[in-house]
């Protein structure tokens, strides 16, 4: 890196353009390894307003395995790839664009996106982290819903975690197994978290103002379980102050 890569770039307000697409839902599928991850995105777009621009999305140290717009198989002429970048021309007003793409955690010094850390798996997308697991409009003001399933080896990765409510988990063939998280409250993709790994959980049951029962866990690394509390209580304590204020 050269010193006019390393200066930081100023962003001015008077510049800001509405992002030419917005994405409704999200819908990704994790194989996870540290070697190669590969990633399926299946992302509900939409056009916003009436630019005729066509689709950019970021993109940062992607292996391409293939891509389709509404299901059909997109020639390779009917996009282009660079380095930062997935460009799709003459793209419908709505569409759903599935995405397969393979990342190498454990190759990924850059603890930007999915990397690997002390045999565990972790994602760190604050701010522009996203675009090094998939391509995506990769930007604060693309809000989004995710469906997220993670399959992974049983005995190396027990615990797979994940934004939102587990909502399905299970056994797979050949000693894997898998779960699956979904969000239902719309995100930008700097907040997408996903941990795999061993770690141990101190949990509690609270119940709501309206009687509702909420399962609370905080997940940490074997062994630390005991200073888990803290955080635990700190949770139940933001909570009842959220519900009566």
């Amino acid at each position: 890196m050269n010193k006019m890569d390393s200066q930081p770039v100023t962003v001015q307000r008077a510049d800001y353009r509405p992002p030419a697409f917005l994405v409704d839902r999200v819908a990704l599928q994790f194989d996870l390894d540290p070697a190669a991850t590969d990633v399926s995105a299946s992302l509900h777009l939409r056009r916003n307003g009436a630019s005729g621009e066509p689709l950019v999305l970021d993109g940062d140290g992607l292996e391409l395995i293939a891509l389709e717009l509404d299901g059909g198989r997109l020639a390779a002429d009917r996009f282009e790839v660079s380095d930062h970048a997935l460009v799709l021309h003459d793209v419908p007003e709505r569409f759903e664009l599935t995405i397969d793409t393979r990342i190498r955690p454990q190759a990924n010094s850059a603890l930007m996106g999915l990397f690997a850390s002390n045999g565990s798996l972790f994602t760190q997308n604050e701010a522009e982290g996203f675009r090094r697991i998939t391509y995506f409009p990769d930007r604060p003001d693309v809000l989004a819903t995710y469906d997220v399933t993670l399959r992974a080896e049983r005995k190396r990765f027990p615990v797979l975690l994940a934004n939102g409510n587990l909502v399905e988990e299970g056994r797979l063939p050949g000693g894997r197994h898998f779960a699956r998280w979904s969000d239902p409250f719309p995100k930008p993709s700097y907040l997408f978290a996903l941990v795999a790994g061993r770690f141990e959980c101190e949990q509690a049951t609270v119940r709501t103002r309206s009687g509702r029962e909420v399962l609370l866990q905080v997940w940490v690394e074997q062994g630390c379980r005991a200073r888990a509390t803290f955080a635990l209580d700190s949770l139940k304590r933001a909570i009842a102050w959220d519900e009566h204020r």
